[in-house]
């Protein structure tokens, strides 16, 4: 079966849109949580970091750690919560594509589909984690036995006689040129665009699968989903290059997160203390990436979704 167009995929999805109740609201409540939640978080860790501050010596000892031990449990808790609420997203924006409007219930099916989607989310992390681990193991033989580890061999022989002290290492070691490393940089990120890339599209449609078969598994949904993609991959490739702007204002809103560390790497020196100008770029992120949402996500998604739609025929046959 041939793939819709761009085109043909944008305007199916502005009729779901069309005729959804009211799909601005959804996609509001949807990140509106999400931005809640990580300032709670937010607050939270300042407040902990504060009171970390103040049990110095050792008779603090102890509740340094049970501080520090809540502030990973609640680091934890956000990054394992946050895959099933978009999950219900997800199901959501498959939902509009297929005629239905579940509302704002539809959010939740994540959480009530839990037991599936943790299945699928550990076996494409394992996967994704053979791949790297591979692309890792490729890109050192092709590095070691090429003549672009001739700088860098050059470089660490001083190190390898054994008349250096440890510390005395450490700081020839941070002061290798970086023309000795980039050559290994290189080669790696080439192996792991080379590896993980054809992955990651030959199981793109397992999370809209599962979502839309609640009766299968994580197993299966990613079966189903190779179907899918087998011969179509270019195609799926051409509409994410169509959505562009969206993806790139995605990474520049992210890099906002990080702006105090990129002026300082820059030599800009902000009039506010470092824990300020961090909370201060968090919080525009946030903001942010609220309004790229509102204004664009539902569109995109909605896209995608009818995508999966136009791919189902060709599993089923």
């Amino acid at each position: 079966m041939t793939v819709p167009n761009y085109h043909e995929l944008r305007q199916s999805a502005r009729r779901s849109l069309d005729a959804a109740r009211n799909p601005k609201k959804i996609i509001l409540i949807h990140t509106g949580i999400v931005v809640l939640v990580s300032l709670a978080l937010m607050l939270a860790d300042y407040l902990l970091e504060q009171q970390i501050g103040t049990t110095g010596g050792l008779s603090g000892m102890g509740m340094r750690s049970v501080l520090e031990t809540v502030r990973s449990v609640l680091q934890m808790a956000q990054s394992m919560v946050l895959p099933f609420w978009q999950m219900g997203y997800l199901y959501y924006t498959l939902k509009l594509a297929q005629g239905e409007d579940v509302g704002t219930a539809g959010l939740t099916e994540g959480f009530r589909r839990f037991a599936s989607v943790l299945r699928l989310k550990l076996l494409m992390a394992l996967i994704l984690f053979l791949v790297m681990m591979a692309s890792s193991y490729l890109a050192s033989a092709i590095f070691m036995f090429t003549p672009f580890s001739d700088p860098l061999i050059e470089a660490l022989a001083p190190m390898m006689d054994g008349t250096m002290d440890p510390e005395a290492m450490l700081e020839a070691y941070e002061a290798l040129p970086l023309s000795a490393v980039l050559p290994m940089m290189i080669i790696f990120i080439v192996c792991m665009i080379a590896l993980v890339i054809p992955v990651y599209y030959r199981f793109r449609m397992a999370d809209l699968w599962l979502m839309d078969h609640p009766e299968s598994g994580a197993r299966t949904a990613l079966f189903a989903s190779r179907k899918m993609m087998r011969g179509n991959c270019m195609a799926v490739f051409k509409i994410d290059l169509h959505f562009w702007w969206f993806f790139v204002l995605d990474l520049l809103v992210t890099f906002l997160c990080y702006g105090d560390m990129m002026l300082t790497s820059l030599g800009i020196t902000l009039p506010i203390s470092a824990d300020l100008a961090f909370y201060l770029f968090f919080v525009l992120y946030l903001v942010a990436q609220l309004g790229l949402y509102y204004w664009r996500q539902n569109e995109v998604s909605v896209t995608y979704a009818h995508l999966y739609e136009a791919l189902k025929p060709t599993e089923q046959a």
